[in-house]
């Protein structure tokens, strides 16, 4: 996309004159780190690109013209000393709401700094940062008013070294200004260093007013620009649009696997999940030190001659692999990114354990056991990581990897990693390098984060898994996956790689209806790229209503929810999904009664045309309004 540059200025403004929303006197500063001198402050520059679609991008430059180094923290976008503070303009009158990844997320470390059941918070007084999830946030915000057609915009277009920080703290009184700052940081490290006559280009923001107050159309010139610029590209040889996934941990398994059990999903398969190319062997593999720890990351460390569990695992890795190729699969593997306590690897390489900011070291006590984070900035982790990799996917033939719990080293704000040099955001781009290196190149990489909420930066991976585990499967599970699956959608309709609602599969502690939403739902959002469970002891029919569920799902589609600013409380009860030689429509009851959806209200444009049920088979004109059972649904396709 063509831009305009506009020549150098101290600050920014980009304001709705209608409804006085925006920023004004907006301009970056350095951050020096603690320790060092004040006598001087470093030089930063900005720069502006004015896109023709009315977005505007802003990039800071620091330089150090003195003749010593200084260290910085990063850079903070804040008011000009003319703007006391205060350079957000938004009338309260407007009721303005924040929509972030973030507000969704309180419920599960309880370490973010939001808290809810709804997309949009209001803004408030009220002290709120965004950016501190330890998860794969999506690294932006939307400020819109609740009844107006305006909203304001904010992203990172950029995430090559820095995270970005979204800082408000109430409003002026009396006035219709706010304080608001964006700091980026290098996650990871304290600070960098700039020697003399060195700089420091920051990431480029993007800022744009829309005039509507939907999120999900406030994203769609962002991520055209993101296109155009090559950020935002699927990768081409990514295999799991068309060959997707048997994994063995969800409904029935979980760790309780065996080779026998693994293989004998093989016939299932094959008769009734033609898609299904991939046979993934996922925790419960390893030969086990004690009931509850087993190897981990350090799964190749030493000499461990028996990483598989030899009872559970007669083969081992490598004949295993071969045995699924010759069934015309593809092996693939999960694996975690830590290490038990108890292992060898942790014992030789005390030092080869993440730390925080006050030197302790990052460890879950409660989960296997007991587990420790990898530092990835030490050389000598990185070069197991590479021999493992060259054992799993080279040595044994695995072509697919689900690495688990790998979020926890590069998004965790405290986290301080031993070498200095390098960011977080560079780190997890060189975890994503090795893994890639050995994978064959239609072979697939997934984030399997606790719960990624989106994210645009990652683009060398094939899946990240947008919620937490189904685990043995039940309705209160399936709707918290459909609210996060919700706020993974808000800012993302598409996405660079695939979102993966874990697993589906059928499980006893589903009630009938609750069971066919869900695979209703996994169809709809996309994210049906795994099946689970012993399928060996499932009627046909179940069988076969869950291989039509993967494959009317196609992940490749853009997901859109009319409304979804608007609910709280409950997942969005209609669903869109577009793309391809027909679509989707999904509509949802979520309560524990009897519901009617108003289609006429939320689609109105969609309303009387033709339709097709995906299990019914029939024809039918698209009713203004549906009446639904207690957790209850209805799939239509479209052309």
């Amino acid at each position: 996309m063509p831009s305009f540059i506009l020549p150098r200025v101290d600050s920014f403004e980009i304001l709705d004159s209608t409804y006085g929303v925006g920023l004004r006197q907006f301009a970056p500063v350095a951050l020096l780190a603690p320790g060092g001198s004040l006598d001087y402050r470093p030089d930063t520059q900005l720069s502006l690109e004015q896109q023709p679609s009315g977005g505007l991008l802003a990039r800071a430059v620091v330089f150090n013209r003195t003749g010593a180094p200084i260290r910085l923290e990063g850079i903070r976008w804040q008011a000009t000393a003319e703007a006391d503070g205060m350079p957000l303009y938004f009338p309260s009158m407007l009721n303005p709401r924040l929509f972030a990844t973030e507000n969704l997320r309180g419920d599960y470390f309880r370490i973010g700094t939001v808290e809810g059941n709804r997309l949009a918070m209001p803004l408030t007084n009220q002290p709120v940062e965004y950016g501190n999830s330890e998860d794969y946030i999506f690294p932006g915000l939307f400020l819109a008013a609740a009844a107006h057609p305006v909203g304001l915009f904010i992203a990172q277009a950029t995430q090559q070294r820095f995270d970005a920080l979204f800082r408000f703290r109430g409003r002026m009184l009396g006035a219709d200004r706010w304080f608001f700052e964006i700091e980026e940081r290098p996650t990871g490290i304290g600070h960098v260093t700039l020697a003399p006559g060195e700089s420091l280009t920051g990431e480029s923001l993007y800022f744009e007013l829309v005039p509507h107050r939907d999120p999900q159309r406030a994203v769609e010139n962002y991520l055209r620009h993101l296109r155009a610029t090559g950020v935002f590209a699927r990768r081409a040889e990514n295999p799991l649009g068309r060959q997707r996934i048997y994994c063995s941990w969800n409904y029935d398994f979980m760790a309780d696997i065996t080779e026998e059990k693994l293989l004998g999903q093989i016939p299932v398969l094959q008769q009734y999940f033609p898609m299904v190319k991939f046979l993934q062997l996922d925790h419960g593999y390893e030969a086990a030190r004690s009931p509850r720890q087993r190897p981990m990351i350090d799964l190749c460390y030493g000499d461990l001659t028996t990483p598989f569990n030899p009872v559970r695992f007669p083969s081992g890795p490598k004949a295993l692999a071969e045995r699924i190729r010759g069934e015309g699969f593809r092996p693939a593997l999960w694996l975690g990114l830590w290490a038990s306590l108890g292992s060898r690897m942790i014992a030789e390489h005390p030092d080869w354990v993440l730390r925080d900011d006050t030197g302790s070291p990052l460890l879950f006590d409660r989960w296997y056991g007991g587990t420790a984070v990898l530092d990835p900035s030490i050389a000598g982790v990185r070069e197991y990581l590479d021999r493992l990799c060259a054992t799993v996917f080279g040595d044994w033939g695995f072509e697919g990897v689900k690495l688990d719990f790998s979020s926890f080293a590069f998004n965790g704000r405290r986290v301080r990693f031993r070498e200095q040099g390098r960011t977080a955001v560079e780190w997890r781009h060189e975890l994503e390098a090795i893994f890639r290196r050995h994978l064959p190149r239609d072979g697939f990489f997934g984030w399997c984060v606790v719960a990624g909420t989106g994210h645009p930066f990652l683009a060398q991976a094939d899946y990240f898994r947008n919620a937490v585990d189904i685990g043995r499967g039940d309705w209160a599970t399936a709707r918290r996956i459909a609210w996060w699956t919700a706020n993974t959608r808000m800012f993302m309709p598409e996405s660079p790689c695939l979102p993966n609602v874990d697993s589906i599969g059928w499980s006893r502690f589903f009630d009938e209806e609750g069971w066919k939403t869900w695979l209703n739902f996994a169809a709809v959002s996309g994210g049906a790229l795994e099946v689970s469970g012993d399928l060996r002891v499932l009627p046909e029919e179940r069988l076969r209503r869950l291989a039509r569920a993967m494959e009317v799902s196609n992940p490749e589609r853009k997901v859109y929810c009319p409304g979804l600013g608007d609910w709280e409380g409950e997942p969005p009860a209609v669903w869109i999904a577009e793309g391809g030689s027909e679509g989707l429509i999904g509509v949802f009851n979520w309560r524990e009664e009897v519901a009617e959806i108003a289609l006429g209200a939320l689609i109105p444009e969609r309303v009387g045309s033709q339709v097709t049920g995906v299990w019914e088979e029939r024809l039918e004109t698209l009713p203004p309004v549906v009446r639904l059972p207690s957790r209850g649904s209805q799939l239509w396709c479209f052309k």
